[in-house]
């Protein structure tokens, strides 16, 4: 089984301009010292000839900010692995975030869609996070995904602020 969500966050900027902070590494390595946590690094960072970028980023969740049930299963602080990927599809872009737990029975698979809005840019999300552990793993699952979308509203807040800051 697994836990679904979806989001949506709009931004006063036009598509391009939100794709190119996206997928820069200037960007991302800000992004992760502000909101990455613990550990947080950018791993690796390539944009290819056609256009298509990835970036592999490592972030921490500190134990202390973990639901105690999941403090039980996890010794320590949480260290994700994510792997960004993005490439320009018409008007706007498309992406997938590929996310792991190293040693953790946990998958997160996120499809993102950026396309132009009135005001601007919409950034949806649709998250899904399987958790393979008998009897708790529904349980874990809706952990992951309460603090995946604060993680998300953390990091569209930080990216509003950085757009508003290179215009």
């Amino acid at each position: 089984m697994a836990t679904s969500t979806e989001t949506s966050h709009e931004f006063p900027f036009p598509a391009p301009a939100l794709l190119a902070a996206l997928t820069d590494a200037e960007y991302l390595r800000a992004r992760l010292a502000a909101v990455g946590g613990a550990k947080a690094e950018l791993v690796s960072h390539e944009t290819t000839v056609g256009g298509e970028s990835k970036a592999v980023l490592k972030q921490g969740v500190p134990s202390d900010k973990l639901p105690s049930f999941v403090r039980s299963l996890i010794n320590g602080d949480l260290v994700i692995e994510r792997t960004e990927r993005w490439r320009q599809a018409g008007e706007g872009a498309v992406g997938t975030v590929v996310a792991s737990v190293p040693g953790a029975p946990a998958s997160i698979n996120c499809s993102l869609q950026l396309r132009p809005s009135a005001m601007g840019a919409e950034l949806l999300s649709a998250l899904e996070v399987r958790v393979s552990l008998p009897f708790v793993g529904g349980k874990v699952e809706k952990a992951i995904v309460e603090q995946i979308g604060r993680l998300l509203d953390a990091e569209n807040t930080f990216t509003l602020s950085w757009l508003r800051e290179i215009s």
